[in-house]
């Protein structure tokens, strides 16, 4: 799904990370897998780590060796199948030619299990068919996910989007912002110009968003109706409004006529900002709230306009006194 993030649709070369404390395995993998895949290796897990934090080019697949989870291989299956980060990663476990430890992986939630030595053959014949399956999950998770109409990230997109983004921030101690927009005087549009017309509208407002939000693990989507959400994970409190700046700029531009608008007699919007440096004690759906709030204000203001950036420190201590 082209959602904003650059990172959508699998890449023409499989990605697959191999997790092992050699460089053996990735050398029998890569002779029996060819140059159809990307190989990749994390020896440690400062290494392992850093390849599932990149937010343009994820691994598909991890194929990690028994031994690089210590005595926690349960404990690292189960975690992996349920980080919003991971889950979609498929994995593979190498082991011994054990009957335990293979149906203690499959239980915690491997999708397969290799036995070593490795047979080249029965290995490719696994990752391809993982691999396949992968492709085709991603082919209707992007139907499911996206805004039939204007080929954005769809609500639900947003909502696990924003919440795993959102655990990133408090676990790593980050930050998040989010900026809502809303359409001015869509319905009066609509009235105006024909239903028609505010489809191609949706889609114009839709695809200047994506232009203006430019960084990889940036992300537009369609909240509903005429109102669209921007989550920009990892941004300083400043760069609320040079976003904003360039959103409204670029409409400014686009100049496409509003002839019913009682604010202009071009299509504008109303956004409101929001930004928090998350702790253990705040909630996803306030930093949603005060956006909210704000884009009300800025509806209320005039519109075509957006608000100052609501820090949620701020509402978390006027709220506290």
């Amino acid at each position: 799904m082209d959602n904003g993030r650059g990172a959508g649709f699998m890449a023409t070369e499989p990605i697959i990370l191999i997790a092992d404390e050699t460089l053996s395995v990735q050398a029998q993998l890569g002779e029996a897998l060819g140059k159809q895949v990307s190989l990749v290796s994390a020896m440690n897990q400062e290494q392992l780590d850093y390849w599932i934090d990149q937010p343009d080019r994820k691994p598909d697949l991890l194929v990690v060796d028994q031994n690089f989870t210590g005595q926690q291989l349960s404990r690292f299956c189960h975690y992996w199948k349920q980080d919003p980060e991971t889950r979609q990663i498929g994995l593979i476990v190498m082991g011994p030619d054990d009957d335990d430890v293979e149906i203690s992986s499959l239980g915690a939630g491997a999708d397969a299990y290799l036995r070593k030595p490795l047979n080249s053959q029965l290995c490719r014949i696994r990752i391809d068919q993982l691999l396949a399956t992968r492709k085709e999950m991603q082919r209707l998770e992007s139907l499911s996910v996206t805004d039939g109409l204007t080929g954005i990230a769809n609500r639900r997109y947003f909502d696990d989007f924003l919440k795993a983004e959102w655990l990133r921030a408090k676990r790593e101690g980050g930050n998040i912002g989010l900026i809502m927009v809303d359409i001015d005087h869509f319905k009066a549009f609509n009235d105006h110009y024909g239903h028609l017309e505010g489809d191609h509208c949706l889609q114009k407002v839709a695809a200047t968003l994506k232009e203006q939000v430019q960084r990889p693990r940036d992300l537009v989507a369609r909240f509903g109706g005429e109102e669209f959400a921007v989550v920009l994970p990892s941004i300083h409190f400043d760069g609320m409004k040079v976003v904003a700046d360039r959103i409204r700029s670029s409409l400014t531009e686009a100049a496409m006529p509003h002839e019913a608008s009682d604010t202009s007699d071009i299509l504008t919007v109303s956004m409101g900002l929001a930004w928090a440096e998350p702790s253990s004690s705040d909630s996803m759906d306030a930093l949603i709230e005060a956006a909210d709030e704000a884009l009300y204000a800025a509806k209320a203001g005039g519109r075509n306009r957006y608000s100052e950036t609501v820090d949620l420190a701020s509402v978390r201590s006027l709220m506290t006194n």
